[in-house]
């Protein structure tokens, strides 16, 4: 794990929002180094996702160190609603009822009945804490397009196939892929294939 690895701040974050209800799974780089991927740098920010009704239930606890937000968020391709802490020096990006659309395909993030049932819990510090689904990472990558972070993902899971694969054909059926996406995210959990060397490796 990278020295700069923001552990201190994670291990807040998790005491902070230890009593609220609501559910909350980390994602993106964060994420990716806690199962133990190996990135070029360490993760910029940490990237927690909620489902609409824990927003601000999340931002209430988080409110002492807020910088901006709760706000609707929309791009071509994302809506959410956005929001950003600094805990310990690090930035943490609330993303709440995530939504993307792009690449023929339509995804919804959806916390409560999906990526925190079927994620993973590390502890970091004492802490737990609730990490998304690799099948999660490996689709919305597609989606935007970082064909280097899905191939992590993607080598990762076909290390363990028996565990993710049906993950990732839930998270399939309960939203619409093109069988473009799909193709490519059966082809990059095929257990052999490094996909990642292919990509030229591109900044967090």
């Amino acid at each position: 794990m990278h020295s700069d690895f923001p552990v201190t701040a994670l291990a807040l974050l998790a005491e902070t929002l230890e009593s609220c209800d609501a559910r909350w799974v980390v994602g993106g780089s964060t994420g990716l180094v806690l199962r133990g991927a190996k990135l070029d740098r360490a993760p910029r920010d940490i990237d927690i996702y909620v489902d609409h009704d824990s927003v601000f239930p999340v931002h209430e606890r988080l409110s002492s160190n807020w910088l901006d937000g709760p706000e609707d968020n929309r791009t071509e391709r994302y809506h959410s609603i956005l929001s950003h802490y600094r805990l310990a020096g690090a930035m943490v990006e609330l993303v709440g009822d995530f939504r993307v659309s792009a690449m023929q395909s339509n995804y919804l993030a959806e916390v409560n009945d999906f990526l925190y049932p079927n994620g993973d819990k590390v502890e970091v510090n004492g802490f737990g804490i609730a990490i998304v689904p690799l099948a999660h990472e490996l689709l919305f990558n597609l989606l935007r397009e970082r064909k280097d972070r899905a191939a992590v993902a993607g080598d990762l899971m076909a290390q363990n196939p028996e565990k993710h694969m049906p993950l990732l054909q839930d998270l399939i059926r309960r939203n619409k892929f093109s069988p473009e996406i799909k193709s490519e995210a059966m082809e990059m959990t095929t257990p052999g294939i490094q996909s990642i060397r292919d990509f030229g490796k591109e900044p967090l």
